[in-house]
């Protein structure tokens, strides 16, 4: 099982809410649409303890796919014409500079 793991800052002025409004109301059924080779889609909101300092992140995103040939076809997609609408969606509210992209070998113990 492979999955990708992205961290993501909302872009400044949007408040907290209203990133995972927009994530979970328009970006999240937009890719899951355009991409259908993703196993598994979870967004990860981060919530701030009270007292502490806001992290440097609001969500984690994980993808799975069963196989690297379906990570490479949501690439292919998402830097297609296809997938602009995508990228113009997270312009919209991501700070795409602070983002953080992983590739992981995701082992389970149960």
């Amino acid at each position: 099982m492979i999955k990708v793991m992205v961290m993501i800052k909302r872009k400044p002025g949007i408040s907290h809410e209203e990133f995972c409004k927009h994530y979970e109301e328009v970006h999240a059924p937009l890719a899951l649409k355009l991409l259908p080779t993703i196993g598994k889609y979870v967004r990860n909101h981060v919530v701030t303890l009270p007292g502490t300092e806001e992290p440097g992140f609001d969500c984690i995103t994980e993808f799975w796919y069963d196989d690297m040939e379906g990570v490479q076809a949501s690439l292919d997609t998402l830097n297609s014409d296809a997938g602009q609408v995508i990228r113009d969606d997270e312009a919209t509210f991501m700070d795409k500079d602070k983002q953080i992209v992983l590739l992981v070998d995701e082992r389970e113990t149960k």
